[in-house]
């Protein structure tokens, strides 16, 4: 058996026993900064840190996840200004998110086969709700569990979210899956006892995903759409 048939066949065990899957939002469902660029984003979450000496790490990423979880380490006050900003400025970047190929496909499979959607995001639930409105997916997703607290411990890679939306859900853990494009996503999910799929959709990531023990890894969400309409009904 190939790697390539060794995974295909992960997936189809992993979606076999699937009655909850649970889609991170940016990567899965869009690129929430495709016209607002992240590092630009960044930049401006920068200017907040007034008379603050910045680790070069977080003086030049372009993640605005990172520049956030920095003001956390330096106070509270700090991190509640960099996740207000940050929230007005997905909620900008919404109305030119791109859509990820496929994502309607999936949205169809799932609900032809009963299956539960939710979205989990580090990004803030305004934004996430913003961008389903807009594309007229909000019917399409049972429950959104998104960034609404300015404390950056209980974003993914911690379990916080992943568990809120299984409680809400009444979701059984063993029947629920996490799909996601970063580390902190497969992390996440194995603390929360879900399986996980890596959705690898930049070059590295692949090979990144299998080291970090993910379920399964695939290339285009494509791949589970294909999956869930060769088999419309669950087992």
């Amino acid at each position: 058996m190939t790697t390539a048939d060794a995974h295909a066949a992960d997936l189809g065990a992993i979606l076999a026993r699937t009655r909850y899957l649970l889609l991170d939002f940016d990567g899965p469902i869009c690129s929430i900064f495709a016209g607002l660029p992240a590092p630009q984003v960044a930049e401006q979450l920068r200017k907040l840190f007034t008379g603050h000496q910045l680790p070069d790490d977080v003086r030049y990423t372009g993640d605005p996840l990172e520049v956030f979880a920095y003001a956390g380490e330096v106070s509270a006050d700090l991190a509640a200004r960099v996740e207000a900003e940050m929230a007005d400025l997905e909620v900008a970047a919404a109305s030119t998110a791109k859509p990820t190929p496929y994502i309607h496909e999936v949205l169809a499979g799932c609900r032809e086969s009963g299956r539960t959607v939710a979205v989990v995001s580090n990004n803030g639930a305004r934004a996430v709700n913003t961008y389903l409105d807009y594309q007229g997916l909000s019917d399409s997703i049972h429950l959104v569990v998104a960034r609404t607290s300015h404390d950056p411990a209980l974003l993914k890679p911690s379990p916080h979210l992943i568990e809120q939306a299984v409680r809400a859900l009444d979701a059984d853990p063993d029947a629920t899956t996490l799909v996601g494009d970063s580390i902190t996503d497969i992390e996440g999910a194995q603390r929360a006892g879900v399986a996980s799929i890596g959705y690898a959709n930049k070059s590295g990531k692949y090979e990144r995903m299998i080291q970090a023990r993910a379920g399964t890894v695939i290339t285009s969400m494509a791949d589970l759409a294909l999956w869930l309409r060769a088999r419309p009904q669950p087992d």
